[in-house]
């Protein structure tokens, strides 16, 4: 399976890669159309429905977030050849029905570009404001159940499905996906995450785990796609990483410092187990990214740290540059 190399779209990560109130339509619509001159593979976009909690500690002024369907419908008419993936949609937000119909018709506007990447969410208050009482919904299972009704729903011209959270009876929607079948890919590391994915998906997403975890993960899931499928099929492995990029360590931690400006007194960027951010040369992180490789990762998402679309692009361009030559 030949690498694959993208970037991001930062329509929900003011606070997180960039300055809070930063982020607009020019700097959204540049960052696309210079990915897809430069080669990149596909464009990562990601999810929040309120301020992150994270985010609303550390500045006093929220951050803009850009629904990451409507975004990819405005870009999808800029662009004509790179893809477009949800990295990650909280699928249990999002009702089937509805869901089908706008990834299907974003999928026929883009000509078959669409890809969709699913995860759990993090952020329980979410599902309390939509959803009340949590005790009474199971994400698991709302995952497992919105992921069949999903395929139920792009393959059947009248689709029925039955479930605890879905269930709806000769439901007929077109367009349907041009891609058969539209990609769904899965993020997250515990045992049911893997299950699902090694059962029902085209990929797995991973943002933090090191490359010795990682490898043993990758594993896992072809264990499970044997025993579900009987067969080990084609499995993408997508890692993503938060990226700064200069001709020094100390010019990319200057970078990563201005991409984060005017935090709380006392607040500062939370770093996760594991590994997120490559900070340094061209030369240091294409060795770390062969790590990745080496593990079997099979598509690398480098999402830029910077104060505004200018740097980011910079340092897309250098990355095209100088690490993917290095490490492809």
């Amino acid at each position: 399976m030949a690498l694959k190399f993208s970037t991001g779209v930062p329509n929900c990560r003011e606070g997180r890669l960039n300055p809070i109130q930063s982020v607009d339509v020019a700097w959204m619509r540049d960052v696309a159309t210079a990915a897809e001159s430069l080669g990149f593979y596909s464009l990562w976009f990601n999810e929040f429905m309120q301020t992150e909690p994270r985010v609303a500690e550390r500045f006093d002024n929220p951050p803009n977030y850009y629904d990451p369907l409507v975004t990819i419908g405005y870009l999808a008419a800029l662009t004509r050849r790179i893809r477009f993936v949800t990295s990650t949609i909280v699928l249990p937000h999002h009702h089937p029905i509805l869901l089908n119909r706008q990834v299907a018709t974003l999928d026929a506007l883009s000509n078959g570009r669409m890809t969709l990447g699913i995860g759990l969410g993090g952020a329980l208050d979410e599902y309390r404001r939509q959803r009340g009482d949590l005790r009474a919904y199971n994400r698991g299972e709302m995952m497992d159940e919105f992921v069949q009704a999903l395929r139920t729903l792009w393959s059947d011209r009248k689709a029925s499905f039955s479930g605890r959270f879905a269930k709806f009876e000769d439901v007929e929607t077109s367009p349907k996906p041009v891609q058969r079948p539209l990609p769904i890919f899965m993020a997250g590391e515990a045992e049911g995450v893997l299950r699902r994915v090694a059962r029902w998906g085209e990929g797995w997403i991973d943002s933090h785990v090191l490359p010795d975890h990682l490898r043993e993960l990758i594993a896992q899931i072809h264990r499970y796609m044997l025993e579900t499928r009987g067969r080990t099929a084609s499995m993408e492995i997508a890692r993503q990483f938060y990226i700064s990029l200069a001709d020094s360590e100390e010019a990319a931690q200057a970078n990563f410092r201005a991409s984060l400006p005017n935090m709380k007194p006392g607040q500062a960027a939370r770093r996760r187990e594991g590994e997120a951010n490559l900070i340094g040369t061209p030369d240091q992180i294409a060795k770390r990214l062969k790590d990745y490789t080496a593990a079997g990762v099979t598509e690398i998402c480098a999402i830029f740290f910077s104060p505004n679309a200018a740097g980011a692009i910079t340092q897309m361009d250098r990355f095209a540059r100088d690490v993917i030559p290095a490490v492809a």
